[in-house]
This record gives structure tokens, sequence and C-alpha cells, in this order.
């Protein structure tokens, strides 16, 4: 079921109180001005971890400040996995994700995979989309839509926006519980978002790490006739003919939080009684390995 439409009973009784005007302490909506940082300043990474603390970046002052209610939070909730994330749930269905990758290179990846991944449930879910890209002054990438996992036939609709700077990325979920006097949701996001990046100065600016890569190898003499193998980068399978043996190629890749990551090589070598060997590794780690005459097939899973 979809979170959407899980949040529908709770949204009818929400709305009751978020959506008069009058906020709570009498303060009229939009009325607020942005939060003053708290004692000890904004939460930072820690030693290049995001933190549960990271949750209060944005404050319930900072949504009133848009008009909209945000409720508190009921869980903050930790990457696995190695995964360098934090995940924010307020009652109502208002969210706040922030990643820290090792490398801008490897949050472009994750941030393209993201807007790939929407667009495409989306389409297949039949869904009206307002999709708009770099609405985040200060970001380098940034997208604004309804929520991915929203449901169409939804009294509530939920938008997010998604933001990438350097390797810093975050995901913020606007409920569909509107206050009287709310902002349009374009502009409580880009707001939002803005903070965000003001209060996270200078993270995300700099690689920590590497990015993690796949390599793909063929042993043998010759040449392969055809040469197919899966780009995890881009969500496509790659082609080639005519490749020249041995041969070798090492991508970029993210590991997905709680998805394995499915890798597959294929080849069939011109001569179909030549020797011909395949391989997967990931970061080092051998996936898989095949040796055959003339057609090889490799696959192998990695779990994060």
């Amino acid at each position: 079921m979809r979170r959407g439409k899980r949040l529908a009973g709770a949204a009818t009784v929400l709305l009751a109180t978020a959506g008069c005007g009058i906020l709570p302490g009498g303060e009229s909506a939009g009325g607020e001005k942005t939060a003053a940082p708290p004692p000890g300043g904004w939460p930072q990474p820690v030693n290049g971890r995001v933190t549960e603390q990271m949750c209060d970046l944005l404050t319930e002052a900072d949504y009133r400040r848009y008009g909209h209610r945000r409720f508190p939070y009921t869980s903050k909730t930790l990457g696995e996995g190695g995964s360098n994330k934090v995940a924010c749930s307020a009652t109502g269905g208002d969210w706040l994700t922030l990643a820290l990758q090792p490398t801008a290179e490897a949050a472009k990846i994750e941030y393209a995979g993201t807007l790939r991944d929407h667009k495409r449930r989306m389409q297949e879910d039949q869904r009206q989309t307002i999709l708009v890209t770099n609405v985040v002054p200060g970001a380098d990438e940034s997208w604004f839509d309804y929520a991915t996992l929203g449901s169409e036939g939804s009294r509530f609709k939920e938008h997010e926006i998604q933001v990438r700077r350097g390797a810093l990325l975050f995901s913020i979920t606007l409920s569909g519980i509107r206050g009287e006097d709310e902002q349009d949701p374009k502009t409580v996001l880009t707001g939002l978002a803005g903070l965000v990046l003001q209060r996270l100065p200078g993270v995300g600016a700099k690689d920590t790490g590497r990015t993690l890569t796949v390599a793909y190898e063929l042993t043998g003499q010759g040449r392969a006739k055809t040469v197919s193998y899966f780009d995890s980068a881009t969500g496509e399978t790659v082609s080639r003919r005519n490749v020249k043996l041995p041969w070798h190629v090492e991508l970029p890749f993210v590991p997905t939080e709680h998805v394995g990551t499915s890798f597959q090589l294929n080849a069939q070598s011109a001569n179909p009684t030549a020797g011909l060997g395949c391989r997967i590794s990931v970061g080092g780690k051998l996936l898989a390995e095949q040796n055959n005459l003339g057609l090889v097939f490799c696959m192998g899973n990695y779990n994060n």
C-alpha cells in the first residue's frame, strides 16, 4: 500500500488542526521569521557521517513561516549497511532525508538514479506530473514534483524536492495537509531546501573517499563478436561488437540501501571453438567468473 493511502485517514484528523490560518501560540501563518540556530549551532556531520540530530536542521518554525504545520518527528532512522544517510519522518507525512556520498561523482549518480526511478514510477502509475528541474539556488542539481510515493486519487497530494550539492544529497517531502494560508508547495519546498543549504555550509564540497567501481573483464585471444554488460550508473545494458580480446572496462557504481544490484556480462567469440573467460568484480571483490568455449555468461549480485 502506498504511503499516501496509508496517511489518508490520519490526514483527515490532522487537517482540522493544521488549516485554520492561526497556528499554535496564536501566530499567523507565514508570519514567523526563520528559526534561530540552537545553542552550539546547527547540527553538522560528525567525522563525515550524518547523524540523527541533523533531522533538526529544519524546525517546526521554519515550516510555519510558509503557513505549513509540520508535526513532531515520529522516527529518525540512520541508514543500514554502511550507507551514510538519515531519514526523518513526521506525523502526517512530512519527511526529510539527508545523505553524504564519498564523492560528488557518486552523489551525481545517485541523484540521476532517483530522478530516473521517479519518472518511471510516475509513468507506470499513469500519474500526473509537474516536474521541474534546477529550482534551488546554490544547488548543483534539484527537481520538484508530486511525491514519488504519493497516490493519484488522494485528496491530500504530497510534493517532494530532491537536491544535490557536491557530495551532499537531501530530499524533503511535504504532506498534503495544507494550512489555510499556506504558500504553494514549490515555494515552501524550495525555501526549506535553501535553509538546509545555508545551515550546512561547505558540507559535500570536498570528496572524502572514492567512488566504488564495478569491473568487467574478458579473457581470450582474437575478437569477441558481441559483448553486452549492465551499466548501473545509467540503468541500461550496453552492447558492443567486434571487441578485441583481452578486454576490460571499469564503471562507477553506487550501491542502493536495502536493494541488491545484479550485474551481468555476456560475450560471444568470433571463433566458436576459442577459449573465452568472463569476470565481474566490485571494489576488487569477485562476484562471478566463467570460462568456456565460444560463449560466456557471467552474472553476480552485490548487496550493500
